[in-house]
């Protein structure tokens, strides 16, 4: 997970390779959360939502109940041509409704 714009830049740019999932809390600043899979992997229904509560958690939907997420492979994540750190573009996202677990959060930020 990215915390702040140049971490964002440095996790989905340079650590992540383009098979890993890509999360972000949809039409909000915030952190990048990357999944790594194995190639052809999909990613466990349990490892997404989890990644979904921390992409709410590190953006401007901090404190919400519920949150729209969008998440996609890497490889369509670009770089805002001429943008600033951490801003991107993206194409063939999916996106879900993530309502806030009571105690989810605290349990995910003691892990990471």
């Amino acid at each position: 997970m990215g915390r702040g714009s140049e971490a964002n830049d440095a996790l989905t740019f340079k650590v992540a390779r383009p098979h890993h999932l890509w999360l972000h809390a949809r039409g909000q600043p915030g952190s990048h959360v990357v999944v790594p899979l194995e190639k052809g992997m999909e990613v466990p229904q349990e490892v997404l939502l989890d990644a979904a509560h921390l992409a709410l958690h590190h953006s401007g939907a901090k404190g919400e109940p519920r949150g729209e997420v969008s998440y996609v492979p890497v490889k369509f994540v670009r770089k805002v041509k001429g943008g600033a750190p951490g801003q991107v573009i993206y194409t063939r996202e999916k996106t879900f409704q993530v309502r806030i677990g009571p105690g989810q959060v605290g349990r995910l930020l003691e892990r990471c």
